[in-house]
């Protein structure tokens, strides 16, 4: 009994702690904000190949690439840093393959595009493939750029940024931050 009171203290305060700082979301000056994960900033992917090892994170590859291109399209745009809210947030998830023995990069680009009440207005995907080595820093980081750019503008012509959607109030908005929170179906055979 006593360590059921604790769990219910606890996730009474957990409760009042997230609506405390949903209290103090801002309202961005933009109507549409950009989020790429914490993750994809704090965690590094590895490249597979035969003789180099490259480990790079993808967030600081993917955002000016991303922002420049929805930049473009909605004049706009800013970045998500914590908790402002916007009447859409878009969320860019990067993946990238190397396939050392066709020396082929595989680049794809996920697109999420929320309403300002966090529903999902639409999910977008850009792929492409550039051809390159891994070898020291400056060629492969050029090549991962060239293959991120590519499933970019492959993005771009598939994405709706402005769907009819009423616009939410100012009270029910959804902190770009809290985005990232949301589960992902993960399926897992082993």
């Amino acid at each position: 009994m006593k360590h059921l009171l604790k769990i219910n203290s606890l996730v009474s305060i957990l409760g009042l702690c997230v609506a405390v700082s949903s209290a103090q979301a801002v309202e961005a000056k933009s109507s549409t904000l950009l989020y790429i994960s914490p993750n994809d900033y704090n965690y590094s992917v590895h490249l597979l190949s035969p003789y180099y090892d490259y480990w790079f994170a993808q967030g600081p590859v993917v955002e000016p690439i991303a922002y420049q291109a929805l930049q473009a399209k909605n004049g706009d745009l800013a970045l998500c840093k914590a908790n402002e809210t916007a009447d859409r947030i878009i969320r860019i998830t990067p993946h990238i393959f190397y396939n050392p023995q066709m020396q082929v990069y595989h680049s794809k680009l996920e697109a999420t595009v929320y309403s300002g009440g966090g529903n999902v207005l639409g999910n977008y995907v850009g792929e492409a493939q550039q051809q390159g080595y891994t070898s020291f820093d400056t060629g492969t980081r050029k090549s991962i750029n060239k293959a991120y750019k590519l499933a970019m503008q492959d993005l771009m012509t598939k994405i709706d940024i402005n769907p009819a959607s009423a616009p939410a109030e100012a009270g029910n908005k959804l902190p770009c931050g809290l985005i990232g929170a949301e589960n992902k179906p993960i399926i897992n055979f082993y």
